[in-house]
């Protein structure tokens, strides 16, 4: 089991690491040589995660139509390929294909966590799954070693992400279409502040991950603090969520999340603030999904994960947008990172530990 979860999680390590997240680490060689502002920079951003968005609200019906083996492979080599052409064109080609990317890297993060699922995979092997986004964040400043140019940048991002994405092909006969998903039932406002606080944190953290090169630079750095700390996540947060609950949990994690995104912070500390950024930001979809399971019957879980899927994205789709807005205001990047932190802050809110009496 845990070769299958090494071998699928490079699929979250291709879609979103290199995908999503190394798009922070090409920012700045398309604002020097294409003049793209920080709005410009937002936008591009949150078309990625518009797509993921859509990606993940018809990633079932897809994938249940498609068969989801056929559906997470095809969907993985295909963003390969969208990768690599991304540099080819003007704004609204950029545009366009960042968008079809976020909704291919939708279809590899669901396909793939459900046939690991399948296959009865544990909470351990699930955590060796989400972690293969480390990976991917690790990968991305070496592949782009050198490059000087955006289109370049694109290009090998297309070919690394196709090669690195064949492996995966061997787990095909181990693995099991998913029956059919339950349709659950039960009441689900006990979660409602958790969703609010998921979508938060979605607008947070990805205009944290998108700026902070542009903000702070020593982007190859910067990422492999990230990446390391993505694959600690598991053994710190793991046992602190069972130990604590899902939403205390929920809450610790995010406090952390927040201090390491403050801007003084990343100024002065960048190790710090990457390495702290790095360690928590999976941690909280295992603090939800333990929540989850202490809030709600199970026949109400399959519901519950579609919703707070919707609320993560359309988060992710607004705080690029937000942060590059108020860049664009201040006249620096820093002024992406005041908004990320105020979006995390505001995160808490909803999960504010409650004092018995």
């Amino acid at each position: 089991m845990a070769t299958k979860a090494l071998l699928l999680a490079l699929g979250p390590a291709l879609a979103l690491g290199l995908g999503r997240f190394a798009y922070a680490l090409v920012l700045p060689l398309m604002q020097g040589a294409w003049g793209l502002s920080y709005a410009e920079a937002g936008l591009l951003g949150s078309a990625n995660t518009l797509g993921y968005l859509l990606g993940a609200f018809l990633s079932h019906r897809l994938l249940g139509r498609t068969g989801y083996r056929w559906g997470f492979f095809l969907a993985l080599l295909f963003q390969g390929a969208v990768l690599a052409f991304t540099g080819s064109g003007g704004f609204p080609w950029v545009f366009a294909l960042r968008l079809f990317q976020g909704f291919l890297g939708a279809l590899v993060f669901v396909g793939g966590a459900a046939l690991l699922m399948t296959l009865g995979g544990s909470g351990r092997a699930l955590g060796v799954y989400y972690g293969g986004v480390g990976v991917g964040l690790l990968l991305a400043p070496w592949i782009l070693l050198g490059v000087r140019s955006p289109e370049a940048a694109w290009a090998r991002l297309g070919v690394f992400s196709l090669l690195l994405g064949l492996p995966v092909l061997h787990t095909w006969p181990l693995l099991r279409e998913p029956p059919p998903p339950a349709r659950g039932e039960g009441g689900l406002g006990p979660i409602l502040p958790l969703l609010l606080a998921y979508g938060l944190y979605g607008a947070g953290y990805i205009g944290y991950m998108t700026f902070v090169a542009a903000a702070v630079g020593e982007a190859l750095l910067l990422f492999t603090l990230l990446g390391v700390g993505a694959l600690l996540t598991g053994p710190l947060w793991g046992p602190w969520v069972e130990r604590v609950g899902g939403r205390r949990g929920l809450f610790h994690v995010l406090l952390v999340l927040f201090l390491g995104s403050l801007p003084p912070l990343a100024q002065s500390l960048p190790v710090l603030s990457a390495f702290l950024f790095g360690l928590s930001f999976l941690g909280v979809i295992t603090a939800l999904t333990q929540a989850f399971r202490a809030l709600l019957p199970p026949s109400a879980w399959p519901r519950a994960m579609g919703l707070s899927t919707a609320a993560f994205a359309l988060g992710q789709a607004m705080g690029p947008t937000a942060a590059g807005f108020f860049a664009e205001v201040a006249g620096t990047g820093e002024g992406a990172l005041w908004v990320a932190s105020v979006l995390l802050l505001l995160a808490l809110l909803p999960v504010l530990p409650r004092h018995r009496p």
